[in-house]
Protein backbone atom coordinates (compact mmCIF):
# COMPACT_ATOMS: atom_id res chain seq x y z
CA UNK A 1 0.00 0.00 0.00
CA UNK A 2 0.91 3.53 -0.54
CA UNK A 3 0.74 6.20 2.03
CA UNK A 4 -2.00 8.99 1.39
CA UNK A 5 1.03 11.66 0.38
CA UNK A 6 2.12 9.23 -2.12
CA UNK A 7 -1.55 8.58 -3.22
CA UNK A 8 -2.47 12.52 -3.16
CA UNK A 9 0.66 12.96 -5.03
CA UNK A 10 0.12 10.72 -7.61
CA UNK A 11 -2.85 12.11 -8.62
CA UNK A 12 -1.86 15.67 -8.45
CA UNK A 13 0.71 14.97 -10.85
CA UNK A 14 -1.25 13.06 -13.35
CA UNK A 15 -3.39 15.99 -13.03
CA UNK A 16 -0.91 18.50 -14.17
CA UNK A 17 0.67 15.91 -17.05
CA UNK A 18 -3.21 15.27 -18.67
CA UNK A 19 -3.80 19.63 -18.18
CA UNK A 20 0.16 20.44 -19.50
CA UNK A 21 -0.19 23.18 -22.22
CA UNK A 22 2.91 25.70 -22.57
CA UNK A 23 4.10 25.54 -19.13
CA UNK A 24 1.00 27.06 -17.24
CA UNK A 25 1.09 26.77 -13.55
CA UNK A 26 -1.49 25.00 -11.57
CA UNK A 27 -2.67 26.74 -8.50
CA UNK A 28 -2.45 23.75 -5.26
CA UNK A 29 -5.93 24.88 -4.20
CA UNK A 30 -6.89 24.61 -7.55
CA UNK A 31 -5.35 21.44 -8.22
CA UNK A 32 -6.95 20.16 -4.31
CA UNK A 33 -10.17 21.28 -5.29
CA UNK A 34 -10.66 19.48 -8.63
CA UNK A 35 -9.48 16.39 -6.97
CA UNK A 36 -10.85 16.43 -3.75
CA UNK A 37 -7.60 16.95 -1.79
CA UNK A 38 -7.27 18.73 1.48
CA UNK A 39 -5.58 21.82 -0.13
CA UNK A 40 -3.20 22.26 3.19
CA UNK A 41 -2.45 18.89 2.74
CA UNK A 42 -1.66 18.72 -0.89
CA UNK A 43 0.55 22.04 -0.82
CA UNK A 44 2.45 20.23 1.31
CA UNK A 45 2.64 17.02 -0.47
CA UNK A 46 3.82 18.94 -3.68
CA UNK A 47 7.24 20.53 -1.76
CA UNK A 48 9.02 17.11 -1.79
CA UNK A 49 8.21 17.07 -5.66
CA UNK A 50 10.13 20.61 -6.19
CA UNK A 51 12.77 20.00 -4.51
CA UNK A 52 13.08 16.09 -6.43
CA UNK A 53 12.99 18.12 -9.42
CA UNK A 54 10.10 16.24 -10.64
CA UNK A 55 7.75 20.00 -10.02
CA UNK A 56 8.64 23.32 -10.84
CA UNK A 57 7.06 25.99 -8.94
CA UNK A 58 6.73 29.59 -9.30
CA UNK A 59 5.12 31.97 -7.16
CA UNK A 60 3.31 35.18 -7.99
CA UNK A 61 0.42 36.15 -10.25
CA UNK A 62 0.32 33.18 -12.76
CA UNK A 63 2.27 31.17 -10.12
CA UNK A 64 1.74 27.63 -8.97
CA UNK A 65 3.06 23.95 -10.20
CA UNK A 66 3.80 22.02 -13.24
CA UNK A 67 5.50 19.78 -14.30
CA UNK A 68 9.56 19.89 -14.40
CA UNK A 69 9.89 17.21 -17.37
CA UNK A 70 7.63 15.56 -19.46
CA UNK A 71 5.25 13.04 -18.21
CA UNK A 72 7.29 9.74 -20.12
CA UNK A 73 10.58 10.85 -18.02
CA UNK A 74 8.62 10.65 -14.41
CA UNK A 75 8.33 7.02 -13.58
CA UNK A 76 5.98 6.71 -10.46
CA UNK A 77 9.09 5.37 -7.97
CA UNK A 78 10.51 8.74 -8.24
CA UNK A 79 7.04 10.34 -6.78
CA UNK A 80 6.58 8.08 -3.96
CA UNK A 81 10.23 8.16 -2.92
CA UNK A 82 9.99 11.72 -2.40
CA UNK A 83 6.97 10.87 0.15
CA UNK A 84 8.22 7.92 1.76
CA UNK A 85 10.84 5.60 2.41
CA UNK A 86 10.35 2.68 -0.52
CA UNK A 87 12.49 -0.03 1.13
CA UNK A 88 12.14 -3.31 0.19
CA UNK A 89 9.62 -5.17 2.35
CA UNK A 90 11.30 -6.35 5.79
CA UNK A 91 8.76 -6.50 7.94
CA UNK A 92 7.53 -10.03 8.31
CA UNK A 93 3.85 -10.47 7.94
CA UNK A 94 3.77 -12.39 10.47
CA UNK A 95 5.16 -10.31 13.34
CA UNK A 96 8.11 -12.31 13.63
CA UNK A 97 11.47 -9.93 14.53
CA UNK A 98 13.81 -12.08 13.10
CA UNK A 99 12.77 -12.76 9.04
CA UNK A 100 14.68 -13.39 6.58
CA UNK A 101 16.20 -15.86 3.90
CA UNK A 102 17.82 -17.55 6.30
CA UNK A 103 15.00 -17.55 9.18
CA UNK A 104 12.04 -17.57 6.99
CA UNK A 105 8.32 -17.24 8.02
CA UNK A 106 6.19 -18.99 6.21
CA UNK A 107 5.05 -15.96 3.98
CA UNK A 108 8.29 -14.72 3.33
CA UNK A 109 8.79 -15.82 0.00
CA UNK A 110 5.78 -15.25 -1.13
CA UNK A 111 5.87 -11.71 0.58
CA UNK A 112 9.22 -11.07 -1.00
CA UNK A 113 8.08 -11.71 -4.28
CA UNK A 114 4.98 -9.51 -4.35
CA UNK A 115 7.35 -6.80 -3.12
CA UNK A 116 9.66 -6.93 -5.44
CA UNK A 117 6.82 -7.41 -8.46
CA UNK A 118 5.22 -4.13 -6.74
CA UNK A 119 8.16 -2.18 -6.97
CA UNK A 120 9.36 -3.13 -10.33
CA UNK A 121 6.46 -2.22 -11.50
CA UNK A 122 6.51 1.46 -9.63
CA UNK A 123 9.72 1.55 -11.78
CA UNK A 124 8.56 0.89 -15.05
CA UNK A 125 5.48 3.06 -15.15
CA UNK A 126 5.47 6.34 -15.75
CA UNK A 127 2.88 9.43 -15.18
CA UNK A 128 2.82 9.35 -18.74
CA UNK A 129 1.52 5.63 -18.53
CA UNK A 130 -1.55 6.95 -16.45
CA UNK A 131 -2.65 9.95 -18.97
CA UNK A 132 -2.40 7.28 -21.82
CA UNK A 133 -4.66 4.54 -19.54
CA UNK A 134 -6.93 7.33 -18.63
CA UNK A 135 -7.33 8.38 -21.71
CA UNK A 136 -7.65 4.96 -23.30
CA UNK A 137 -10.64 4.17 -20.69
CA UNK A 138 -14.23 5.80 -21.24
CA UNK A 139 -15.62 5.49 -17.89
CA UNK A 140 -11.89 6.21 -16.25
CA UNK A 141 -12.29 8.93 -13.74
CA UNK A 142 -8.97 9.11 -12.35
CA UNK A 143 -6.95 11.01 -10.83
CA UNK A 144 -10.64 12.88 -10.02
CA UNK A 145 -12.88 12.25 -7.00
CA UNK A 146 -16.62 11.34 -8.51
CA UNK A 147 -19.22 12.02 -6.20
CA UNK A 148 -21.27 9.40 -7.77
CA UNK A 149 -18.41 6.42 -7.13
CA UNK A 150 -19.33 3.96 -4.61
CA UNK A 151 -16.15 2.19 -2.28
CA UNK A 152 -15.88 -1.24 -3.79
CA UNK A 153 -17.27 -4.18 -1.55
CA UNK A 154 -15.46 -7.09 -0.72
CA UNK A 155 -17.18 -10.51 -0.05
CA UNK A 156 -17.69 -10.69 3.69
CA UNK A 157 -15.30 -13.81 4.48
CA UNK A 158 -17.00 -17.23 6.18
CA UNK A 159 -16.41 -16.63 10.21
CA UNK A 160 -14.11 -18.78 12.13
CA UNK A 161 -14.82 -20.70 15.26
CA UNK A 162 -13.09 -19.29 18.28
CA UNK A 163 -10.11 -21.84 19.20
CA UNK A 164 -7.11 -22.14 21.48
CA UNK A 165 -4.99 -24.98 20.99
CA UNK A 166 -7.43 -26.15 18.10
CA UNK A 167 -10.36 -27.35 20.39
CA UNK A 168 -13.57 -25.20 20.36
CA UNK A 169 -13.56 -22.93 23.08
CA UNK A 170 -17.29 -21.26 24.37
CA UNK A 171 -18.23 -17.84 23.24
Amino acid sequence: MLSRSSEYAIRALTFLAQHQRDGQHYLARDMAEQLGIPAPFLGKVLQPLVTRGLLHSQRGRSGGFRLDRPAAQIPLVQIVEAEENLAPANVCLLGQHQCDDAHACPLHDTWMKASNAFHDRLRRTSLQDLVEYCASQPGCSYPYQTAGATKLSLPSLPSLPNTRDGRAVPA
